[in-house]
């Protein structure tokens, strides 16, 4: 559902991606549903299990879904970056 751009080399399978999402070169969207965010080249997403919406993902990322157990979250965040844990 548009608008939203796909680059060069992008693989966009059994997902969905919303309006005002752009999507650089060489990325991989499996098994997700994405709106109203922008990823940068060489990133990955993978059965997520929820809707990403409002987000940016820099260059070489990988979102992925995790087992179950035990539940805890592992970051790797830069400079300047906000994180929302709902």
């Amino acid at each position: 559902r548009g608008p939203a751009m796909i680059g060069e080399r992008t693989i966009i399978e059994n997902s969905y991606i919303g309006p005002f999402t752009s999507i650089y070169h060489d990325c991989l969207v499996q098994n997700s549903e994405m709106e109203f965010s922008i990823m940068l080249e060489n990133s990955s997403i993978k059965d997520t299990g929820i809707r990403i919406e409002g987000s940016l993902f820099g260059k070489h990322v990988e979102v992925r879904h995790a087992a179950p157990k035990p539940r805890t979250q592992r970051f790797m965040i830069g400079d300047q970056s906000r994180v929302e844990l709902i």
